[in-house]
């Protein structure tokens, strides 16, 4: 737990370990010009046998006097589960064949929430920072929250890989930042608590529905970027691109606009939680 505070109020931040993720060295790294076509670099990555080492995945609770609030919602056991993909045996194939997840018993959401000394049921919203299968794995277990994310991530599902059967039921609470939100100079954005305090904001860039989280507090800004970068250092403009990204314009202007802003949290980055207690002022 990291505290800081909003207005005076106390405001709690956790990163929460969800297992891991290993991709192809391809995708890990900048094994491609910049330029290449989004297709052209899906087809480099699928042909690379080579993976890189695992990365985190990350979520990240936050305490405010509104509500429990989390953002991501990390992978699932299931996903290595050759029942599970019973309805989609041709994604399975051609996902699992550059991700792979890793999540032991206690790793998942639901289990990392618990040891933080806080309860799923509570969670007054979660923000899915793009819908593919490691941000995606325990939406089941949030019914009571609501679900943020975006209708561009929906029209471009099937496109980025994006698997609705496999976290979305009738029941889920699905809402819009760009149905609900106003528009700012970063993108469509909702304001989650009264406060202002916690944005939500349709930034598109690595998707095109992709949703990048503000916390303004006294001390900084902390922004909780999902994989629009892997890691804090390569939210720099000027440094290489890793990944696929459906729009590396928008991907460049916030990079540019997130330079110096205050504190940068990705979905899959080692030093998350060391820069977080540095910030807060906190031991790890």
């Amino acid at each position: 737990m990291h505290t800081f505070t909003t207005n005076g109020r106390a405001v709690r931040v956790h990163a929460l370990h969800c297992g891991s993720v290993t991709i192809k060295r391809c995708h890990a790294t900048c094994c491609l010009p910049e330029r290449t076509p989004t297709l052209l670099r899906f087809l480099a990555i699928l042909a690379d046998r080579r993976f890189a080492g695992p990365m985190p995945i990350w979520s990240y609770a936050i305490e405010h006097p509104d509500g429990l609030f989390v953002v991501d919602a990390g992978a699932s056991p299931s996903y290595n589960d050759p029942q599970s993909w019973r309805a989609d045996e041709r994604s399975r194939a051609v996902i699992q064949s550059f991700i792979k997840l890793a999540v032991a018993d206690g790793e998942t959401l639901p289990d990392r929430l618990s040891d933080a000394g806080l309860v799923a049921a509570d969670v007054r919203a979660l923000v899915l920072t793009h819908q593919h299968v490691d941000h995606t794995g325990t939406v089941p277990s949030f019914p009571h929250a609501d679900i943020w994310t975006t209708r561009a991530e929906d029209a471009a599902a099937g496109r980025i890989g994006a698997l609705h059967w496999r976290w979305r039921t009738p029941s889920t609470r699905i809402r819009y930042v760009d149905d609900e939100g106003a528009t700012t100079d970063l993108g469509t954005a909702v304001n989650l608590t009264e406060d202002g305090a916690l944005t939500a904001i349709h930034t598109g860039g690595h998707t095109p529905g992709s949703v990048t989280v503000r916390l303004h507090t006294d001390q900084m800004d902390v922004w909780f970027t999902g994989d629009t970068a892997f890691t804090a250092d390569a939210m720099d403009p000027a440094a290489p691109t890793a990944g696929i990204h459906t729009d590396m314009r928008r991907v460049r202007t916030l990079q540019s606009r997130l330079r110096g802003a205050g504190l940068i949290l990705p979905s899959h980055d080692p030093t998350a939680l060391d820069r977080l207690s540095a910030a807060a002022g906190q031991p790890v």
